[in-house]
């Protein structure tokens, strides 16, 4: 199955959610959200929606440009789509169930791991980068939990989260 030239993701961001689409040019989303290099990101065809009302459009624009750095977290329903290069030949041998909050949500997915002895202060103050990469993702507003996203990846701002650690049971 040959991939695709367009990703549709959801980017979370300040109580507003965006879903858009990314146009891989050279890069693949996951690399371009990653690289430390650019401050910003390019969406087209992108849809604004307040958190509260996720099925209420706000607006749309044919094509915005945002900040990085105040990007919550970005999901996109397929694993591809949302990896890194990198990541994409292999992530590590161990899975562990993850819970954290961001701004307006909480959050649990897989984090893959090649160490089996997880530290959250360790990993968030030096193996983590700009963002972490969390699988088979479930994601809820902290406002109204009726409100909530499913996805295959979700690439979380690690400066935007407050509470980080491994789910019990």
């Amino acid at each position: 199955m040959q991939r695709t030239n367009k990703i549709v993701a959801e980017f979370f961001a300040q109580g507003y959610r965006m879903s858009g689409t990314y146009v891989i040019t050279k890069r693949l989303l996951a690399d371009e959200i990653y690289d430390p290099t650019t401050n910003y990101f390019l969406l087209e065809e992108a849809y604004l929606s307040p958190i509260t009302d996720p099925a209420r459009i706000s607006a749309y624009y044919a094509l915005t440009l945002f900040d990085k750095s105040n990007l919550d977290f970005v999901l996109t329903m397929d694993k591809k789509d949302g990896l890194r290069r990198d990541q994409s030949y292999g992530m590590g041998t161990y899975q562990l169930p993850i819970f954290l909050t961001v701004p307006f949500f909480e959050i649990t997915g897989s984090l893959y791991l090649t160490n089996k002895n997880f530290n959250p202060r360790l990993y968030l103050s030096s193996d983590a980068g700009i963002f972490i990469t969390l699988l088979d993702v479930t994601v809820r507003s902290t406002f109204n939990p009726d409100i909530s996203y499913q996805g295959g990846v979700a690439l979380i701002n690690r400066m935007h989260i407050s509470f980080f650690g491994e789910k019990a049971g």
